[in-house]
């Protein structure tokens, strides 16, 4: 398609119409910022620093107040000879542009100014706020005055009415009185003079200083009544306690009673002394020190009458105590001989009676110290509890020991009795097992078997001869048992395994007979196992060969053979 000179004419004029437009739109809204501009300045302008700054002025001020005045002047000045004006200028420079249409560059200096505005603003608003603070100090200084004045009088007439509660401490609070009275002269001759801010840190000293006079009005009284209604009266408790415990022969070895006592009183003098001059802080630690050696003194003291009154409920019983092991010892030492008459001893019995003897005499010997000491007045009484508990403790270990030492004598005796009961069964069990395997007519044994019987049987003679002797030796006499009971053991299940396997062969070999003329190895089998049985005696051999044999010709046999026969043998048990 082929535009015509006409149709590009046209379309030429539309865009420049549009970007006209769009430029003039630009230009409108760069006007319309630079008007928001202008409000902004007059608003910054507008606010009464100027009033503010006069005000002061027709002020008498002085010392911190007029240099913070001066100060403020000069940051207003400074606003207004140079940020005003850089501001006024850049907003003129901006319209000049805007009405050229150069846009951008108005664009450019309307930021500027912008920033600088922001910054000024911020500034003003500050030097507002500082002027208002300023103007206000001397009336909040005022109020703040009014009340300090209040609660000072307070405290005036709390200091005369009530001196006797204060006690000596009445000269310091009066000076410190004093003092704050002559901190509001002061306050008041900054105040006239026109140093508000001088005046309004001097209120603040005020402040602190009527709390502090508060806080030690409210905290004197308390603390004379603490020192005189419980420290001191503790102390004349602990005076007259410990003279009563002395005249009671009571003693506390190097703890120093009355030395301690007047030590905690010299404490609360200087406690009392710091109370007067107003050092609360200093005084409360003496207090607390002495409240922790009254309480120490008070221990000690306690402790030795609960020692007392374990001394007195447990001596007695500790002296019978001493007197039954002696006694039992004693008796222990007669034992030991009897009983070394009738058998020997590996123990050193006699040596640990003798060693026994001569603990316990040591120990009769301290108690008796110990009780002389009592009888003395001397006694120390928690020394002495806890010398009785070890003197305890070493005569319950002794008549432990005592005890065991016996026990162990007694055992003697019964054991021999026992071993004898035990011989008879012994000799029972032999017979038995001898009855067992003639009661099979077994054609002989094997040599290994009547060695293990011959040889219980040496061992139950052995262990007869060993208890008829005049002195006996359990140890020995218990070991030879030890070793008779593990060979009679094996004997007893030799004896079965011996039945077991001759009786078993007989059963196979019965089985078998059916096999042996179509079998030729079952023939020789059953040959082999009876020469095993009726000329050697190996039984358990001879099974061995019939049952292998059986079970190559009939797989079930031997099985069969031997559940029938532990059947039969469990029936005849029966």
């Amino acid at each position: 398609m082929t535009l015509r000179f006409s149709d590009i004419l046209f379309i030429i004029v539309i865009l420049v119409l549009i970007g006209y437009g769009i430029y003039f739109y630009l230009g409108r809204q760069r006007k319309d910022a630079i008007n928001e501009l202008e409000e902004r300045k007059n608003r910054v302008m507008a606010v009464p620093i100027p009033d503010q700054l006069f005000t002061l002025k027709n002020m008498e001020l002085s010392g911190q107040m007029k240099r913070k005045y001066e100060s403020l002047v000069a940051n207003w000045q400074t606003i207004t000879n140079y940020q005003f004006s850089e501001i006024e200028s850049a907003i003129v420079g901006a319209e000049q542009f805007a009405e050229q249409m150069n846009i951008f560059r108005a664009k450019r200096i309307m930021d500027e100014a912008s920033e600088m505005l922001d910054e000024t603003e911020a500034q003003v608003q500050a030097l507002n706020v500082a002027l208002q603070e300023l103007l206000q100090v001397d009336t909040d200084n005022s109020e703040q005055n009014e009340k300090l004045l209040e609660r000072y009088h307070t405290a005036r007439k709390s200091v005369l009415n009530h001196s006797f509660d204060y006690g000596p401490a009445i000269e310091t609070l009066e000076k410190n009185l004093q003092y704050i009275e002559l901190n509001f002269t002061k306050y008041n001759e900054l105040t006239t003079s026109g140093d508000h801010l001088e005046a309004r840190e001097m209120l603040t000293l005020i402040e602190s200083d009527i709390s502090s006079l508060e806080e030690i009005l409210e905290k004197i009284p308390a603390m004379y009544n603490q020192i005189k209604s419980t420290y001191e009266d503790s102390i004349e408790d602990l005076r007259d306690g410990y003279q009563r415990m002395v005249d009671s022969q009571f003693n506390f070895g190097e703890v120093q009673i009355l030395e301690g006592i007047d030590a905690v009183q010299e404490k609360l003098d200087e406690a009392k002394n710091n109370i007067k001059n107003a050092n609360l802080e200093e005084a409360r630690t003496l207090m607390d020190k002495a409240e922790r050696e009254i309480n120490s003194l008070y221990d000690v003291m306690e402790s030795e009458i609960i020692a007392k009154e374990y001394v007195d409920r447990h001596i007695n019983q500790l002296a019978n105590q001493l007197s039954q092991v002696s006694e039992n010892i004693r008796y222990s030492g007669i034992e030991v001989d009897r009983i070394a008459q009738s058998y020997i001893l590996h123990q050193n019995e006699i040596e640990q009676v003798s060693q026994l003897a001569e603990r316990v005499r040591i120990e009769m010997t301290r108690f008796a110290d110990l009780h002389q000491t009592i009888e003395d007045g001397n006694a120390i009484y928690s020394n002495i509890e806890s010398s009785l508990k070890k003197i305890k403790k070493h005569a319950d270990e002794i008549e432990e020991k005592q005890i065991e030492l016996v026990d162990g004598l007694a055992k003697m005796n019964v054991k021999e009795k026992e071993v004898k009961q035990n011989l008879d069964l012994y000799e029972m069990d032999l017979r038995n097992l001898k009855r067992k395997v003639e009661k099979h007519h077994l054609p002989g044994l094997h040599e290994s078997y009547y060695s293990l019987f011959y040889k219980v049987t040496d061992q139950i003679e052995e262990l007869a001869k060993h208890l008829n002797r005049v002195r006996v030796d359990i140890r020995e006499v218990e070991a030879m048992e030890s070793a008779l009971i593990e060979n009679l053991n094996k004997l007893e299940e030799l004896t079965d395994e011996t039945v077991d396997d001759a009786m078993l062969t007989e059963y196979m070999i019965q089985h078998s007979n059916r096999f042996r003329y179509d079998h030729a190895d079952v023939d020789a089998a059953i040959t082999e196992a009876q020469y095993l049985f009726h000329k050697e005696f190996r039984y358990q051999e001879s099974l061995a060969v019939i049952e292998k044999a059986l079970r190559r010709v009939d797989q079930e046999a031997p099985t069969q053979v031997r559940r029938m026969y532990h059947k039969e043998k469990q029936n005849r048990i029966y």
